[in-house]
């Protein structure tokens, strides 16, 4: 089977998140029509404080109308380099500041099928707490630990597939 891109026949700006793409592709002499959705790379870091505590966020997902326990991150703004990311959402989000650079655990795609970014993942070790932290509206901190977060994940609490590819990256690579 071959395969080639033909041309990017139209780019449309969703949000200032996202923008849809609708490119011509050739398929074993077929030209058909393959849409994917652009957006800035996701950052997300799995995080362990000194005292083996972890923090995550609960936040609501309008587009599985459901609250969601998960990792800290969120989206790689220009120019940002992706550790200095994953420290910045680490402390937006959980008030937890890292107190070394966050290792970089790989890079992954989210959906090769249709999203065209990319996941940096991070592990930070030896986090401390912010003080005066506030939480971001709509995101509540969750303290946990590493017993009680792999159950979680066992048991379907945690369910966001990317963030438990982390913490299995993590484990992969004997640093969690």
């Amino acid at each position: 089977m071959t395969r080639k891109i033909l041309r990017d026949v139209c780019r449309t700006r969703l949000s200032p998140y996202v923008t849809l793409v609708e490119r011509q592709v050739e398929t074993n002499g077929r030209i058909e029509a393959f849409h994917s959705l652009a957006q800035a790379d996701y950052v997300t870091v799995l995080a362990v404080a000194k005292d083996g505590c972890i923090p995550l966020v609960c936040q609501y997902r309008p587009a599985l109308e459901r609250d969601f326990l998960e990792l800290p991150g969120g989206l790689l703004e220009a120019g940002e380099a992706p550790a200095a990311c994953a420290a910045r959402e680490l402390a937006e989000e959980t008030g937890f500041r890292t107190t070394r650079a966050p290792r970089l655990l790989g890079q992954l795609d989210p959906d090769s099928g249709r999203l065209e970014n990319k996941l940096w993942a991070f592990l930070a070790t030896g986090v401390e707490p912010v003080e005066s932290w506030r939480s971001e509206s709509g995101v509540e901190r969750i303290l946990t630990d590493r017993s009680e977060l792999l159950a979680s994940i066992t048991d379907g609490r945690f369910t966001h597939a990317l963030h438990i590819a982390i913490v299995g990256m993590a484990l992969a690579a004997g640093a969690f």
